[in-house]
């Protein structure tokens, strides 16, 4: 959905108003999968329907963004062939064929003929058939040639990279560039992937794979108890996901360091109702809605492991839960997965009035179907147990009882989140897993068997670097698993 926003402001001005269409989910943890896999459902191809229509008749009803688009002051047929010539190629990401101007011009002429000759509704009606069009809606990527193994065009290329690395579609600088051949060649492509990075989009493309990688979307849906917390409230939700958007931003691009010091850093970025939470100061005025500040020193939090929306997402309603924030480190960070509860099994604990959480998870360990999962998770989330279910620092679990965030990785053992930041960022199954979650995200799909070798390239690649993302984005698009299509996923189909 922001791919198709933002691309929309783009052709029409950011002002356009966007009618409301069905949201995109995720799968296997990204939208872009989702997109690529699954069809779209009946109510959201009416909607889109819907929103071109309304979007055509925004820019021919305001005469300004009429000029600003349409760039006639008139619709005589000449000026109209030379706007959906220019249009057309932008909003297709490539030049239209003499057929495809025909059709249009065809549409916009029946349009003005059933409107009383309104010349200016026909270019409406051409407008809405171009942003209602698969060619709008979807990328077409069928690459060059017949083999299996096809490369990308120079268009397709422009696509697939302004998407990728700018979450909208290829502007006419790059349209042209992909015209000179300049996107056909190695060099090329990463000369044009430095120059949208460098871009304020090129930040935001990037935390936005960090933030669904992450699931910190979900940070809007979590509900808490609101006599427990009543400072949860939707400004702080907000404040919660810049936190983590801003902190990978500054990783990847501010500072331009190694990745996994994001869970060493004693930097973090805190709006005001964020900075009330963690006790820090706020904003100041002259600083903008959110604010670089420095933990102190003995503060329990640091790293991406003490980000309140973090922490929040994965606890429940009125407590903590060390099984899931012990399940997010093995998944998310890890890429080990974590089978379901076996069907049948109760997941919630017996009313344990005076039980401390070590002593209730403990009670995983005495159910055979629960015990093998659970020790992978519980021994880690349990060193998160100095934040309650909305990420606020405490020193008791509850009057009269201590905290103790003592947990353990794979037979290390920790003291909370500081400890444990430090024992991921030394872990060598966190950079291969960083680097997978950016290749789903980016080639839109699993990897496959065949592709093992392109991952295992881009992480050495990734290590070269010193571990910096921008680098590893920049060798992702310039990497032949980005630049063709084919191959191994056609020859690993039924």
């Amino acid at each position: 959905m922001p791919q198709y926003q933002n691309t929309v402001r783009a052709l029409l001005g950011d002002d356009v108003v966007i009618p409301p269409i069905e949201p995109d989910i995720k799968l296997h943890g990204f939208t872009s999968i989702a997109t690529g896999e699954l069809t779209v459902s009946p109510v959201a191809l009416e909607e889109y329907e819907l929103a071109a229509l309304e979007l055509a008749r925004q820019v021919i009803s305001n005469p300004d963004r009429r000029a600003s688009v349409v760039g006639c002051e008139t619709p005589d047929e000449e000026c109209v062939s030379q706007f959906f010539t220019r249009f057309g190629r932008r909003a297709w990401r490539r030049p239209l064929t003499e057929a495809e101007l025909g059709r249009i011009a065809d549409v916009v002429a029946q349009a003005s003929d059933a409107l009383s000759g309104d010349r200016w509704r026909g270019v409406e009606f051409g407008i809405a058939l171009i942003l209602q069009s698969p060619d709008f809606l979807y990328r077409v990527e069928l690459g060059d040639g017949t083999d299996r193994r096809r490369k990308l065009t120079g268009y397709e290329m422009a696509s697939r990279l302004a998407f990728v690395l700018t979450e909208t579609g290829p502007d006419d600088a790059l349209l042209d560039a992909a015209a000179a051949g300049e996107l056909d060649r190695v060099d090329g492509v990463r000369h044009h992937a430095i120059a949208l990075l460098d871009q304020p989009r090129g930040r935001d493309a990037l935390a936005r794979f960090f933030g669904e990688y992450l699931n910190v979307e979900r940070i809007g849906e979590v509900s808490k108890d609101s006599v427990l917390f009543p400072q949860m409230t939707d400004a702080l939700k907000l404040g919660m996901a810049a936190e983590v958007l801003s902190l990978f931003q500054y990783i990847a691009f501010d500072a331009d360091t190694d990745y996994r010091e994001i869970f060493t850093t004693d930097q973090t970025f805190v709006t005001k109702e964020l900075a009330a939470l963690y006790g820090v100061e706020p904003p100041r005025p002259d600083e903008g809605p959110i604010a670089q500040r420095t933990l102190p020193a003995d503060s329990p939090r640091g790293g991406l492991l003490g980000a309140a929306a973090l922490l929040a997402i994965y606890a429940d309603h009125a407590s903590t839960s060390p099984t899931r924030r012990g399940r997010f480190v093995r998944q998310n960070l890890l890429c080990e997965d974590i089978p379901p509860p076996p069907p049948g099994v109760d997941t919630t604990f017996a009313d344990n009035t005076g039980a401390t959480v070590r002593e209730r998870v403990a009670m995983h360990s005495n159910n055979a179907s629960c015990a093998g999962c659970h020790s992978l998770m519980d021994p880690i989330g349990l060193g998160f147990e100095r934040f309650d279910a909305i990420g606020q620092a405490r020193i008791e679990e509850a009057p009269g009882i201590l905290v103790d965030d003592r947990g353990e990785l794979d037979g290390i053992a920790f003291t909370g989140v500081r400890e444990l930041g430090t024992l991921l960022a030394n872990d060598p199954r966190v950079a291969p897993c960083f680097v997978t979650q950016f290749y789903r995200f980016s080639t839109g799909h699993l990897e496959l068997p065949l592709e093992r070798d392109n991952l295992e390239e881009l992480t050495q690649s990734f290590a070269a670097s010193g571990f910096r993302v921008r680098e590893l984005a920049l060798q992702l698009v310039t990497s032949d698993a980005f630049r063709y299509v084919g191959g191994a996923i056609e020859e690993e189909m039924p």
